[in-house]
């Protein structure tokens, strides 16, 4: 009949005993403890491991895009999962049983509400990099089409740069070829100058003067035949480096791969953006310049992903406010009590208008020493009264019996 009397859970193995270090529970308590207790806790524990764990994976992705040393990776992995690890670990172990039943009160929620808001942005956070690895081919997709649209856009701002330098060398050339027809103008009438004055009057000092003038109008126009033949030949070379150029950017453009923070906007996009694809005429098999949604936004896929996380972040924080208690929780208590008994910690348990149970804790010790220190003055203060007294009567005594040897007239 009373085979239970004598009940202990079987003995726990490492493994287990770690997963309670995790929950931050004590493994003396526990190990008294019956094996449902074993159960929950070493639950609770795993639990908080796994977010260490994926805090751990989910940043050494994030640095794995941003530096190319492994070590840098497994460094600052490391570092970040430890610290997730204890975050959750001092959440889980900083909440309390709430009222000890298996459902939520309004009261014990609000009181759990700032560890729980906690919990959620650790999930949010580590939820990021991940997103970004498990959507990456659609990433990587999206900006492939980010990308394409950037180096038509500054394709079209190279076409632009050239169309104005076209227009300005185009201008120059006009006005080259204006001032050269006037040159050759001023070459033919020094050219005829020279000639009439050579008929005229022969090789003389007028002569020489046209004749000088002559070579000067020749050689400007020489200069700016020559002036309007390079124009002409960097006029033609503009195709040729416009599109070096346009290559030359499309190749960086194209070759840049796409950081942490790039995946993360592409994600947005993705979670706010539908997938359209060009309508294609099928007859001409020419694109229509139209577009065809063939899905929608991918917000409630990427949503999904980070509610799972919050919700793996919060669920230890949720399932210790629903535990009902049991012979750890009351084993618990019982050794907080014994040990706050020991260090002079009193509770007394008090009942208000409302009916409401609350705790009061008194520290005996402080009283217990001050009364004494109290009690030890009052003492010696009537001991030395009453020393004093003594003194006094026996010296009395004395000066009876002796009034000469304490006259004072003598000194």
């Amino acid at each position: 009949m009373n085979e239970h009397v004598d009940y202990r859970a079987k003995k726990a193995n490492g493994l287990t005993k770690f997963f309670w270090w995790c929950a931050g529970a004590d493994a003396e308590i526990l190990k008294y403890s019956s094996y449902s207790d074993h159960v929950k806790y070493g639950g609770i524990g795993a639990v908080v491991l796994a977010t260490g764990v994926m805090a751990f994976i989910s940043m050494s992705f994030a640095i794995n895009s941003l530096f190319d040393s492994k070590m840098a990776v497994y460094f600052i992995g490391t570092a970040w999962g430890l610290i997730i690890f204890n975050l959750d670990r001092f959440i889980v172990s900083s909440t309390g049983k709430g009222d000890g039943e298996d459902s939520i009160g309004g009261q014990e929620f609000m009181n759990a509400l700032p560890r729980i808001v906690m919990a959620i942005l650790l999930g949010l956070v580590i939820s990021a990099p991940l997103e970004t690895k498990i959507f990456e081919k659609e990433i990587l997709g999206k900006w492939q089409e980010y990308k394409f649209k950037s180096s038509i856009d500054n394709g079209y701002k190279i076409d632009q740069f050239y169309r104005m330098k076209t227009l300005m060398i185009d201008s120059t050339i006009a006005e080259t070829k204006e001032e050269l027809l006037r040159q050759e103008e001023k070459v033919r009438v020094a050219r005829e100058r020279a000639t009439a004055e050579r008929h005229r009057g022969g090789i003389g000092d007028q002569w020489r003067r046209d004749t000088a003038t002559l070579n000067f109008e020749e050689k400007e126009l020489l200069k700016l035949r020559d002036d309007l033949d390079n124009l002409q030949l960097e006029r033609n070379q503009f195709d040729v480096s416009r599109e070096n150029e346009k290559e030359s950017a499309r190749d960086s453009i194209m070759k840049e791969e796409a950081g942490f923070l790039d995946k993360l906007m592409m994600l947005e996009i993705l979670s706010s953006h539908a997938k359209n694809i060009d309508v294609v005429d099928t007859k001409t098999g020419e694109p229509t310049g139209e577009k065809e949604e063939i899905y929608g936004a991918a917000g409630w896929p990427i949503w999904l992903i980070r509610i799972l996380f919050m919700l793996i972040e919060i669920a230890p924080v949720l399932l210790k406010l629903m535990l009902v208690k049991s012979p750890y929780d009351f084993m618990s208590e019982n050794v907080s009590q014994i040990l706050e008994t020991k260090q002079g910690i009193s509770i007394e348990h008090l009942t208000d208008e409302h009916s409401k149970l609350h705790k009061l804790k008194k520290n005996l010790n402080p009283r217990r020493i001050i009364n004494i220190i109290e009690h030890q003055n009052n003492a010696e203060e009537s001991n030395a009264k009453h020393l004093i007294d003594e003194f006094a009567a026996q010296e009395k005594i004395e000066i009876s019996e002796d009034p000469k040897a304490f006259d004072l007239s003598k000194e």
